[in-house]
């Protein structure tokens, strides 16, 4: 037996030492640990724990050392694995959660509505007694509820970031416990408004670097309430845009296969290709305004690369959404950019050179917007011939638009479709527009 198995193991018979003895059996078969049947929990609870714990392989006591630590809220337990695992075991790493706790302590009113105390209970215990205080005696000794108020709130002589780190010890509590921690933080109960925005901006920036984010999920009372959701984002480096062909397909070559490089030849102004910038993060309205003036000169490069991307739409709703959004954001000092015609997939032979061998049933999407983190959404303006033929409505298209749907979404994208029916009325279209990307962007906290 390893070092390492030995002591994990003598960690984990400790662990288990804290249940009943009429509990431990059950606990033990719950995690798949088998103790000698010819001893008795009753006589020794570590025996009997530690007489299982030996059979295991030492990647099973590793990988059920890492699974106490993520579901058993033991901070305890999870001070010792920290010299194991450091916060492998942890989704929240601990430098997110010392961000978290330096970002909070300098937030204004940390308690929003609540008492402190009330806003910590259901995260934490406030009726555990506290030992801080060891110089009292045990029948004086403070609730950890009294002793956070005391110094907290009444004294002022702990931060915020000291009673978290301190003595909440977030840097060891489950990634459930920061998860309902900071639900509860922007829940309306405990603030709302610019403060509620404001806090959610902040905590985001942090969290994202872990792949999380605070997410709209409903309203109370007329209030949002945020979730915290595991990002979809999409991992892969950016490197080339296709997009806004007038017409006529692309023809792209391979330039360097070795890295993977491609280009546009013949009539190279009949489409677009942007190329990104090495770990590009989004792509920005003004940073597209900026790559066209450096190969276009004119007294208005916004305005001449607005109608350079209107022209490539066919459908006037098309044209509708795509308007609407410049006109809605024209004057924001930054925003994302809304591209038009871009090629997700591409085969360079015709649909009717392949007939049933068909790779792609859509190449092109009616528009992209690449957010930050690593946030893609495809926004699709359906028309009738997503789901009919001539006026005959045809089942076999709906079905292929939804595979296309599902694929993409698999793939990390964020699909949004619109019905072409709802641009009809031209004041409720703008509305519409409008509603939507506003959700968007308070969606990603944009």
């Amino acid at each position: 037996m390893s070092k390492k198995k030995d002591e994990l193991i003598e960690i984990l018979a400790d662990y288990f030492w804290s249940y009943k003895s009429y509990e431990l059996d059950g606990v033990l078969k719950g995690y798949g640990i088998s103790p000698d049947e010819a001893l008795n929990p009753n006589d020794s609870k570590k025996v009997y724990a530690r007489s299982g714990l030996v059979k295991m392989t030492e990647e099973e006591i590793i990988e059920l050392s890492k699974r106490i630590a993520r579901e058993a809220e033991s901070i305890s337990f999870n001070k010792q694995m920290e010299e194991y695992f450091g916060d492998s075991i942890f989704e929240f790493t601990y430098i997110t959660r010392r961000k978290l706790a330096e970002y909070l302590d300098m937030c204004p009113n940390f308690e929003g509505k609540m008492k402190l105390d009330e806003l910590l209970h259901g995260i934490w215990d406030m009726n555990e007694t506290c030992t801080r205080d060891e110089d009292l005696f045990v029948f004086d000794r403070m609730t950890l509820g009294e002793y956070i108020i005391k110094h907290v709130v009444i004294n002022d002589d702990i931060s915020y970031k000291d009673m978290l780190l301190d003595i909440l010890q977030i840097k060891y509590i489950s990634d459930n416990s920061i998860i309902k921690f900071l639900e509860k933080m922007v829940n309306p109960e405990v603030r709302t408004g610019e403060e509620q925005t404001q806090y959610v901006r902040g905590i985001n920036e942090i969290i994202g670097a872990d792949g999380f984010e605070l997410v709209v999920s409903g309203k109370i009372s007329n209030e949002p309430i945020y979730k915290v959701y595991k990002r979809q984002a999409i991992n892969n480096n950016m490197k080339n845009l296709i997009f806004a062909p007038l017409g006529k397909k692309p023809d792209i070559v391979i330039d360097d296969a070795i890295a993977n490089d491609i280009k546009i030849v013949g009539n190279t102004d009949n489409c677009l290709m942007y190329n990104f910038e090495p770990n590009a993060d989004g792509l920005l309205w003004n940073t597209l305004v900026k790559w066209w003036g450096s190969a276009h000169s004119s007294e208005n490069i916004q305005k001449d690369l607005f109608k350079r991307l209107l022209n490539s739409l066919d459908s006037q709703p098309e044209k509708d959404f795509f308007t609407q959004y410049y006109t809605i954001y024209q004057n924001a000092n930054e925003y994302p950019a809304l591209i038009p015609q871009v090629y997700l997939h591409y085969d360079p032979h015709a649909r009717t050179w392949r007939g049933s061998n068909v790779v792609y049933t859509h190449q092109r999407m009616d528009f992209l917007m690449l957010l930050p983190n690593g946030i893609r959404v495809v926004i699709e303006i359906d028309g009738k011939q997503h789901y009919s033929e001539g006026d005959i409505s045809s089942p076999k298209l709906y079905a292929e638009m939804m595979v296309d749907t599902r694929k993409l979404q698999l793939k990390g994208y964020e699909v949004y479709r619109f019905g072409g029916y709802e641009f009809m009325d031209s004041q409720q279209m703008k509305q519409t527009v409008r509603d939507f990307f506003e959700m968007l962007f308070k969606k990603y906290s944009i």
